[in-house]
Protein backbone atom coordinates (compact mmCIF):
# COMPACT_ATOMS: atom_id res chain seq x y z
CA UNK A 1 0.00 0.00 0.00
CA UNK A 2 1.08 3.58 -0.58
CA UNK A 3 -0.54 6.99 -0.66
CA UNK A 4 -0.78 9.66 -3.34
CA UNK A 5 -2.33 13.11 -3.38
CA UNK A 6 -5.71 13.82 -4.94
CA UNK A 7 -5.90 16.83 -7.24
CA UNK A 8 -9.06 18.51 -8.51
CA UNK A 9 -10.02 16.93 -11.82
CA UNK A 10 -9.54 18.99 -14.99
CA UNK A 11 -11.92 17.39 -17.50
CA UNK A 12 -12.13 14.18 -19.49
CA UNK A 13 -8.86 13.06 -21.11
CA UNK A 14 -7.93 10.55 -23.78
CA UNK A 15 -5.18 7.94 -23.67
CA UNK A 16 -2.33 7.80 -22.87
CA UNK A 17 -2.16 10.65 -20.36
CA UNK A 18 1.03 12.03 -18.81
CA UNK A 19 2.89 10.17 -16.05
CA UNK A 20 4.84 13.32 -15.13
CA UNK A 21 1.89 15.34 -13.78
CA UNK A 22 2.89 17.82 -11.09
CA UNK A 23 -0.38 18.39 -9.24
CA UNK A 24 -1.07 21.94 -8.19
CA UNK A 25 -4.23 23.93 -7.60
CA UNK A 26 -6.60 26.25 -9.41
CA UNK A 27 -6.21 26.82 -13.13
CA UNK A 28 -2.55 25.75 -12.93
CA UNK A 29 -3.32 22.24 -11.70
CA UNK A 30 -1.78 19.39 -13.68
CA UNK A 31 -3.57 16.03 -13.52
CA UNK A 32 -5.36 13.70 -15.93
CA UNK A 33 -7.45 10.51 -16.04
CA UNK A 34 -4.40 8.21 -16.33
CA UNK A 35 -2.44 7.16 -13.27
CA UNK A 36 0.86 5.32 -13.91
CA UNK A 37 2.78 2.94 -11.70
CA UNK A 38 6.51 2.77 -12.37
CA UNK A 39 7.29 0.51 -15.30
CA UNK A 40 7.90 0.29 -19.01
CA UNK A 41 5.07 1.15 -21.40
CA UNK A 42 6.09 0.58 -25.01
CA UNK A 43 3.40 -1.72 -26.42
CA UNK A 44 -0.29 -0.88 -26.88
CA UNK A 45 -2.43 -3.90 -25.95
CA UNK A 46 -5.99 -2.60 -26.33
CA UNK A 47 -5.92 -2.23 -30.11
CA UNK A 48 -5.84 1.57 -29.87
CA UNK A 49 -3.76 3.97 -31.97
CA UNK A 50 -2.23 6.11 -29.21
CA UNK A 51 1.52 6.34 -28.60
CA UNK A 52 2.49 4.74 -25.27
CA UNK A 53 4.47 6.82 -22.79
CA UNK A 54 7.61 4.65 -22.58
CA UNK A 55 9.61 4.43 -19.34
CA UNK A 56 8.07 5.61 -16.07
CA UNK A 57 10.75 5.78 -13.39
CA UNK A 58 8.50 6.24 -10.36
CA UNK A 59 4.87 5.89 -9.32
CA UNK A 60 2.91 9.05 -9.96
CA UNK A 61 2.44 11.30 -6.94
CA UNK A 62 -0.97 12.68 -7.96
CA UNK A 63 -4.29 11.31 -9.13
CA UNK A 64 -7.70 12.54 -10.28
CA UNK A 65 -9.48 12.93 -6.95
CA UNK A 66 -13.10 12.41 -8.01
CA UNK A 67 -15.58 11.31 -10.62
CA UNK A 68 -17.65 14.22 -11.92
CA UNK A 69 -20.23 14.66 -14.65
CA UNK A 70 -17.59 16.39 -16.78
CA UNK A 71 -14.76 13.99 -15.88
CA UNK A 72 -16.40 10.57 -15.61
CA UNK A 73 -13.52 8.11 -16.09
CA UNK A 74 -10.37 6.94 -14.27
CA UNK A 75 -7.58 4.67 -15.54
CA UNK A 76 -4.66 2.97 -13.79
CA UNK A 77 -1.67 1.71 -15.84
CA UNK A 78 0.67 -1.09 -14.77
CA UNK A 79 2.94 -3.90 -15.95
CA UNK A 80 1.91 -7.42 -14.91
CA UNK A 81 4.82 -9.23 -13.19
CA UNK A 82 6.11 -12.40 -14.83
CA UNK A 83 5.68 -14.09 -11.47
CA UNK A 84 1.92 -14.13 -12.09
CA UNK A 85 0.79 -17.64 -13.01
CA UNK A 86 -1.54 -18.59 -15.87
CA UNK A 87 -4.23 -19.70 -13.41
CA UNK A 88 -4.04 -16.63 -11.18
CA UNK A 89 -6.96 -14.21 -11.01
CA UNK A 90 -7.34 -10.61 -9.88
CA UNK A 91 -9.85 -8.57 -7.93
CA UNK A 92 -10.04 -4.84 -8.58
CA UNK A 93 -11.71 -2.84 -5.82
CA UNK A 94 -12.55 0.85 -5.85
CA UNK A 95 -14.17 2.87 -3.09
CA UNK A 96 -15.70 6.33 -3.23
CA UNK A 97 -16.42 7.87 0.15
CA UNK A 98 -19.06 10.48 -0.69
CA UNK A 99 -21.69 11.51 -3.21
CA UNK A 100 -22.47 15.17 -3.78
CA UNK A 101 -25.95 16.03 -5.10
CA UNK A 102 -27.52 19.24 -6.30
CA UNK A 103 -30.88 18.02 -4.96
CA UNK A 104 -30.57 16.02 -1.71
CA UNK A 105 -34.18 14.90 -2.06
CA UNK A 106 -33.46 12.98 -5.27
CA UNK A 107 -32.18 9.42 -5.46
CA UNK A 108 -28.72 9.70 -6.96
CA UNK A 109 -25.76 7.49 -7.81
CA UNK A 110 -22.87 6.94 -10.16
CA UNK A 111 -23.34 3.76 -12.19
CA UNK A 112 -19.86 2.24 -12.55
CA UNK A 113 -18.61 -0.07 -15.29
CA UNK A 114 -15.20 -1.72 -15.28
CA UNK A 115 -12.82 -2.26 -18.21
CA UNK A 116 -9.54 -4.15 -18.63
CA UNK A 117 -7.44 -3.04 -21.60
CA UNK A 118 -10.51 -1.44 -23.15
CA UNK A 119 -12.86 -4.45 -22.75
CA UNK A 120 -15.76 -4.39 -20.29
CA UNK A 121 -15.57 -6.96 -17.52
CA UNK A 122 -18.61 -7.89 -15.46
CA UNK A 123 -21.75 -5.88 -14.90
CA UNK A 124 -22.50 -2.32 -13.84
CA UNK A 125 -22.31 -1.63 -10.10
CA UNK A 126 -23.75 1.53 -8.52
CA UNK A 127 -22.09 3.85 -6.04
CA UNK A 128 -25.24 5.17 -4.42
CA UNK A 129 -26.35 7.28 -1.51
CA UNK A 130 -28.14 4.20 -0.19
CA UNK A 131 -24.83 2.63 0.88
CA UNK A 132 -21.78 4.88 0.99
CA UNK A 133 -19.77 2.22 2.80
CA UNK A 134 -20.01 -0.34 -0.03
CA UNK A 135 -16.95 -0.66 -2.24
CA UNK A 136 -17.25 -2.00 -5.79
CA UNK A 137 -15.22 -5.01 -6.95
CA UNK A 138 -14.76 -6.92 -10.19
CA UNK A 139 -12.75 -10.05 -10.93
CA UNK A 140 -10.64 -10.66 -14.03
CA UNK A 141 -8.04 -13.15 -15.21
CA UNK A 142 -4.65 -13.40 -16.92
CA UNK A 143 -6.53 -14.15 -20.16
CA UNK A 144 -8.25 -10.75 -19.89
CA UNK A 145 -4.72 -9.27 -19.92
CA UNK A 146 -3.71 -11.03 -23.10
CA UNK A 147 -2.44 -14.22 -21.46
CA UNK A 148 1.04 -15.14 -20.32
CA UNK A 149 2.56 -13.74 -23.53
CA UNK A 150 1.85 -10.20 -22.27
CA UNK A 151 3.38 -10.45 -18.81
CA UNK A 152 6.39 -8.38 -17.84
CA UNK A 153 7.75 -5.01 -18.83
CA UNK A 154 6.69 -3.16 -21.97
CA UNK A 155 2.97 -3.91 -22.12
CA UNK A 156 0.66 -0.96 -21.40
CA UNK A 157 -2.02 -2.73 -19.39
CA UNK A 158 -4.65 -0.63 -17.67
CA UNK A 159 -7.90 -0.95 -15.80
CA UNK A 160 -10.59 1.70 -16.11
CA UNK A 161 -13.70 2.77 -14.26
CA UNK A 162 -16.30 4.61 -16.32
CA UNK A 163 -19.24 6.30 -14.65
CA UNK A 164 -22.71 7.53 -15.56
CA UNK A 165 -24.46 9.92 -13.14
CA UNK A 166 -28.07 9.35 -12.12
CA UNK A 167 -30.43 11.67 -10.29
CA UNK A 168 -28.70 14.92 -9.32
CA UNK A 169 -25.18 13.53 -8.75
CA UNK A 170 -22.37 16.08 -9.05
CA UNK A 171 -19.26 14.23 -7.88
CA UNK A 172 -17.96 11.22 -5.92
CA UNK A 173 -14.56 11.42 -4.24
CA UNK A 174 -12.11 8.52 -4.52
CA UNK A 175 -10.93 6.91 -1.29
CA UNK A 176 -8.80 4.10 -2.72
CA UNK A 177 -8.29 1.70 -5.60
CA UNK A 178 -6.66 -1.71 -5.17
CA UNK A 179 -5.80 -4.85 -7.14
CA UNK A 180 -5.45 -8.15 -5.28
CA UNK A 181 -3.90 -11.24 -6.85
CA UNK A 182 -5.75 -14.49 -6.20
CA UNK A 183 -3.31 -17.40 -6.61
CA UNK A 184 -4.70 -19.98 -8.99
CA UNK A 185 -5.01 -23.61 -8.21
CA UNK A 186 -1.93 -25.61 -9.12
CA UNK A 187 -3.94 -27.51 -11.65
CA UNK A 188 -2.43 -30.79 -12.83
CA UNK A 189 -2.26 -31.14 -16.58
CA UNK A 190 -4.27 -34.19 -17.61
CA UNK A 191 -2.47 -36.69 -19.85
CA UNK A 192 -4.74 -38.70 -22.16
CA UNK A 193 -4.50 -41.27 -24.96
CA UNK A 194 -1.07 -42.70 -24.13
CA UNK A 195 0.09 -45.35 -26.59
CA UNK A 196 3.20 -47.36 -27.46
CA UNK A 197 4.18 -48.10 -31.03
CA UNK A 198 5.39 -51.74 -31.07
CA UNK A 199 7.44 -51.17 -34.21
CA UNK A 200 9.75 -48.51 -32.75
CA UNK A 201 8.90 -48.34 -29.00
CA UNK A 202 7.88 -44.69 -29.31
CA UNK A 203 5.58 -43.50 -26.54
CA UNK A 204 2.96 -40.94 -27.60
CA UNK A 205 0.45 -39.16 -25.42
CA UNK A 206 -1.79 -36.10 -25.48
CA UNK A 207 -2.56 -33.50 -22.84
CA UNK A 208 -4.88 -30.54 -22.37
CA UNK A 209 -3.00 -27.34 -23.17
CA UNK A 210 -3.35 -23.66 -23.89
CA UNK A 211 -2.33 -22.66 -27.40
CA UNK A 212 0.95 -20.74 -27.43
CA UNK A 213 1.98 -21.67 -23.90
CA UNK A 214 5.34 -23.42 -23.43
CA UNK A 215 5.38 -26.73 -21.55
CA UNK A 216 8.02 -29.05 -20.13
CA UNK A 217 7.77 -32.85 -20.13
CA UNK A 218 9.35 -35.08 -17.47
CA UNK A 219 9.74 -38.88 -17.51
CA UNK A 220 10.36 -41.35 -14.67
CA UNK A 221 10.47 -45.13 -14.26
CA UNK A 222 10.27 -45.13 -10.44
CA UNK A 223 8.42 -41.90 -9.48
CA UNK A 224 11.44 -40.96 -7.39
CA UNK A 225 12.80 -37.43 -7.10
CA UNK A 226 15.07 -35.95 -9.75
CA UNK A 227 18.63 -37.23 -9.42
CA UNK A 228 17.64 -40.58 -7.93
CA UNK A 229 17.73 -43.84 -9.93
CA UNK A 230 14.78 -43.79 -12.31
CA UNK A 231 13.72 -40.41 -10.92
CA UNK A 232 12.07 -37.57 -12.79
CA UNK A 233 14.10 -36.47 -15.80
CA UNK A 234 13.23 -33.46 -17.94
CA UNK A 235 13.14 -34.61 -21.56
CA UNK A 236 11.69 -31.49 -23.19
CA UNK A 237 11.65 -27.95 -21.83
CA UNK A 238 10.28 -26.00 -24.79
CA UNK A 239 7.18 -27.70 -26.14
CA UNK A 240 4.97 -24.95 -27.59
CA UNK A 241 1.31 -25.96 -27.62
CA UNK A 242 -0.17 -25.79 -31.10
CA UNK A 243 -3.69 -26.87 -30.08
CA UNK A 244 -5.85 -27.33 -27.00
CA UNK A 245 -5.14 -31.07 -27.13
CA UNK A 246 -1.39 -31.22 -27.64
CA UNK A 247 0.43 -34.45 -28.53
CA UNK A 248 3.98 -35.43 -27.60
CA UNK A 249 6.16 -38.36 -28.69
CA UNK A 250 9.07 -39.75 -26.66
CA UNK A 251 11.15 -41.72 -29.22
CA UNK A 252 12.11 -45.24 -28.19
CA UNK A 253 11.17 -44.69 -24.56
CA UNK A 254 9.56 -48.11 -24.14
CA UNK A 255 12.53 -50.10 -25.43
CA UNK A 256 14.18 -50.88 -22.11
CA UNK A 257 11.44 -49.93 -19.65
CA UNK A 258 8.72 -52.20 -18.34
CA UNK A 259 6.97 -49.18 -16.87
CA UNK A 260 7.27 -45.45 -17.27
CA UNK A 261 5.55 -42.33 -16.01
CA UNK A 262 5.15 -38.85 -17.49
CA UNK A 263 4.19 -35.47 -16.17
CA UNK A 264 3.63 -32.19 -18.01
CA UNK A 265 4.04 -28.75 -16.50
CA UNK A 266 4.20 -25.12 -17.61
CA UNK A 267 7.84 -24.42 -18.45
CA UNK A 268 9.81 -22.15 -16.17
CA UNK A 269 10.97 -18.91 -17.76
Amino acid sequence: DFFVSGVQESGEDILPGNPANTGGAGNNRDVDDDYYFSGSYNTVVDGGDYTPVGEVEANESYYDRALTNGDPNMRWHFNVPKSVGPNDAFTFTVDFYNLSESDPASESSYDLTFFVDGKQIGEMQPHSEADFSAAQSWEFTVDDLGGTAELGAGFDHYVEVRSTPTGSSRWASLDYARVDVIPGANQDLIITELSVDPDNDNVTFSFQAKVGLIYAVDRSTTLRSSGEPGGWLEINDSLVAQSEIQSFTDPGAAADNAKFFYRVRVAEE
